[in-house]
């Protein structure tokens, strides 16, 4: 049961990077950053099961079935048996970093190239939609979203609710994720005439 929003969470790593870095607007060196960081999550799996088998030869540890035993220190062959078996965690992982390293680098090519028409006055990108500063209750998201697609924000408070409940883990992922990539709505700035 907790293993199938485990496997969302790690397939939705990748593509949470990108979109977090799509709509901040980030700078090149920070989309960069997120790119590298996207890699290394993605060959994480691979590099700790090749740390795993270095780490038994060099321990004179000996596998029998799928559990490795080390002769000194004995705690070790557990480890040893996680680490080597963490090579299929890379089906989920390097599909996440792919998707993931394909976003930021269309959005590195979109910051190297922008688009007139996705700009606004200022030249600065408009993202899609803000979370409310006003209709807030913990981060603004739900308010948004009703906003967004014109539907009642109770309605959609009590949906992220319940579907928190059924899955917990997911729901969670997803809402720091949107937390995090969706900026908070610029202040409304009164324009007072000084007399």
């Amino acid at each position: 049961m907790i293993y199938y929003p485990l496997i969302l969470i790690l397939l939705f790593v990748g593509p949470a990077l990108a979109s977090i870095a799509i709509l901040r607007s980030l700078s090149m060196r920070w989309h960069l950053v997120l790119l590298s960081l996207c890699i290394l999550y993605g060959t994480a799996p691979l590099l700790l099961a090749w740390g795993g088998i270095s780490l038994a030869d060099r321990f004179a540890c000996k596998a029998e079935v799928i559990v490795y035993h080390c002769p000194s220190p004995s705690w070790l062959g557990g480890i040893l048996s996680g680490m080597v078996f963490a090579h299929w965690l890379a089906m989920i992982t390097i599909p996440s970093a792919i998707l993931g390293s394909i976003g930021l680098i269309i959005s590195l090519v979109l910051k190297v190239n922008p688009s007139p028409t996705k700009a606004n006055i200022s030249g600065i990108p408009t993202p899609a939609f803000y979370r409310s500063r006003r209709h807030k209750v913990i981060a603004g998201l739900c308010a948004a979203v009703a906003q967004r697609w014109q539907l009642p924000i109770q309605g959609v408070r009590i949906v992220t609710v319940a579907l928190a409940v059924i899955i917990p883990g997911l729901v969670l992922f997803l809402y720091l994720l949107f937390w995090l990539a969706l900026p908070l709505e610029p202040p409304m700035e009164s324009h007072l005439v000084s007399d």
